[in-house]
């Protein structure tokens, strides 16, 4: 069987959850006796647009598409570009895939999902984060407010904010404020149905984790069309870094990812400046600071944060996918603070692999993970205040620590997370669906 993946970008250009979850299925199909490839977006200069760049990535062939966006001149462009669809056939036609496997269209078009349709390829897709019903991905607005519920009178300001020159003023300059609103509801109802569309076209819809279903059977995916496939890691190079020995001294409190708004790196050090004691706390950060939309100071921020607490929080700017497991391992406790929904959380896994107690928000598929005193602790998503007396449990109490570290914890292997996704490639084949 020959499997096309789709991702909207690929390691070594991105690395991230959806990516390292993209390359440990292409190792396992290919260990399995399967042909795997690799199409993605890239924005790598020089590329002139719609052009495709030849890659080889531990022996798997990667094809990149390059969207310079300098076509994007209307809001449907953004997310539904013909052009982008049909340089995406001629990829079809030299790879010849038994079926493909959507991860992410960010930055590519749900047109790749009407041309699979169209020809009559079966197809499955992982639902990893809400682009497929939000725009900007992660329903949360530029200044970091939830959306649950899609209402369109919000979306209208949030995606002006992203896209200026695509809506409201920029779209209809001689338009009233009237005008202006209403033409920009009517794109967005036209989004909507285009992405309930195309989603409701799939053979096999797929989610990481029970929450993201939920979201999207609310979003208007019928109930029991979803199902839910855990993403695996690969368990084995976890188990061979030791552990640090936790002592008496102060508490290596640990934040690992991309460091963005979203994530909630601000609440960590907020919560570290609340506590107020050096003595008793340290943290370390370690990710790139990467930008927001429109915004390119959170860098500044954070540092800003920092101030007089030099000697405790440290920066450590971007690490290697392979010195994971080693920096798990010099923590005694991992934050994942995130104000977004995450839809699985690979940072609570790995933590769970090296043995390192979580502390994380109490919504989302985060939630669904951790089991409050049990394999970790709970705090109030948004609530810096809250993340403070929970890290504050942990100094007081080193007992509680050690419980949590010992707590029994269950983290997929790749090779049986993929396992059960060629299962589920093979059931598409066969009858294009699934029970």
């Amino acid at each position: 069987m020959r499997v096309l993946f789709v991702t909207a970008s690929y390691l070594p250009e991105s690395i991230g959850g959806v990516e390292l979850h993209v390359e440990g299925l292409a190792r396992s199909a290919r260990a399995a006796g399967h042909d795997a490839v690799v199409f993605a977006r890239t924005g790598r200069q020089g590329a002139p647009h719609l052009s495709l760049v030849r890659d080889e990535v531990e022996g798997v062939p990667v094809l990149r598409l390059s969207n310079t966006f300098e076509q994007a001149t209307t809001f449907e462009k953004m997310y539904a570009d013909a052009d982008i669809g049909d340089r995406f056939v001629e990829v079809l036609d030299e790879v010849k895939p038994d079926v493909v496997h959507v991860h992410h269209l960010t930055c590519l078009s749900v047109s790749i999902l009407e041309r699979l349709r169209a020809r009559d390829i079966p197809t499955v897709m992982t639902l990893h984060d809400f682009w497929m019903g939000c725009p900007r991905g992660q329903r949360i607005t530029a200044e970091l407010e939830l959306c649950p519920e899609i209402r369109l009178g919000k979306c209208v300001p949030c995606l002006r904010e992203l896209w200026p020159h695509l809506l409201g003023q920029g779209r209809a300059p001689g338009a009233s404020a009237d005008e202006q609103d209403s033409g920009d509801l009517a794109l967005l109802e036209d989004y909507h149905a285009v992405m309930r569309r195309v989603l409701n076209g799939v053979d096999v819809l797929v989610t990481p984790s029970a929450f993201m279903r939920r979201m999207y059977e609310a979003y208007g995916v019928p109930a029991g069309r979803i199902q839910v496939v855990e993403n695996g890691l690969p368990v084995s190079r976890f188990k061979r870094v030791p552990s640090a020995p936790r002592s008496a001294g102060p508490l290596r409190v640990g934040f690992i990812g991309s460091v963005l708004p979203s994530k909630g790196v601000h609440l960590l050090l907020e919560a570290i400046r609340q506590i107020g004691d050096p003595s008793v706390m340290r943290l370390d950060v370690w990710g790139e600071v990467l930008p927001f939309h429109h915004d390119r100071a959170y860098g500044q921020r954070l540092e800003a944060l920092r101030s007089g607490f030099e000697s405790v929080i440290e920066l450590h700017g971007r690490y290697d996918n392979e010195d994971v497991p080693e920096i798990l391992a010099s923590f005694d406790v991992v934050v994942v603070p995130s104000i977004w929904y995450e839809a699985y959380a690979l940072t609570l896994r790995e933590a769970f692999l090296r043995g390192v107690p979580v502390v994380t928000a109490n919504h989302g598929a985060m939630a669904e993970a951790v089991e409050d005193g049990v394999n970790g602790l709970l705090f109030e998503a948004g609530d810096e205040a809250s993340l403070a007396r929970a890290l504050r449990r942990l100094v007081d109490d080193r007992q509680l620590l050690e419980r949590l570290a010992s707590s029994a914890h269950r983290v997929r292997d790749e090779a049986d997370a993929a396992a059960e996704l060629l299962g589920l490639y093979e059931q598409a084949l066969s009858g294009r669906s699934c029970p």
